[in-house]
């Protein structure tokens, strides 16, 4: 299966997420990415968080949608599945966010507004480990797929440098994100199409 490294390497991270978890306080991944704020970083992550989600997640629909259309298109539907799981659980939750717990111990980067509801999950981490997973499918590379492991991995970490998210709602993300890899999978094998694709 193409992408494997990306995705085995995804469960390894998501399960180093989750030792984390049990030996450390919630607050504290969050306490201590945000602590290393100093004005690069602060640019660098306020402007990358941005381009983690939407943009990314065009950028792949629009790719995979030009690669072969129909599997393009149920790329799309597994991300509006992906949406309404994620908004789905924020909105029915409606977890709080770091702020307010932790108040002015999170140091506010420039540019950064940091939310204070519907924390659980962190959307951006599931959008991003998606999108990559996609280019990681792609790219026939082990270099490329680890670097695009890396690329969604400083998505989640930059939730928690901005003060948005605990480390939960990034695991969270990245569940989702395999989840909707699955499914998506499940889905590309059915197509009739595939055969004529250079997926």
């Amino acid at each position: 299966m193409r992408g494997k490294f990306y995705f085995g390497a995804s469960i390894g991270l998501l399960f180093m997420c989750f030792i984390a978890l049990l030996f450390v306080a919630p607050q504290t991944p969050t306490l201590w990415a945000n602590l290393l704020h100093n004005p690069n970083l602060d640019f660098f992550f306020v402007y990358y968080t941005r381009f983690g989600e939407w943009p990314l997640i065009a950028l792949s629909i629009g790719v995979s949608l030009y690669k072969n259309p129909r599997l393009g298109m149920w790329f799309g539907v597994c991300f509006l599945i992906e949406l309404l799981i994620v908004q789905g659980l924020k909105f029915g939750l409606n977890e709080p966010r770091p702020i307010q717990e932790l108040g002015n111990a999170l140091f506010q980067a420039p540019n950064n507004v940091i939310a204070a509801w519907r924390s659980f999950p962190s959307g951006h981490t599931a959008g991003a480990f998606t999108a990559l997973g996609f280019f990681a499918m792609i790219s026939r590379r082990r270099l490329l797929e680890a670097l695009c492991l890396i690329l969604a991995s400083l998505v989640g970490f930059s939730r928690l440098y901005l003060g948005q998210h605990y480390l939960h709602d990034v695991a969270a993300g990245i569940c989702i994100a395999l989840f909707i890899w699955l499914l998506f999978m499940a889905g590309k094998s059915n197509i009739s199409t595939l055969k004529n694709s250079t997926w």
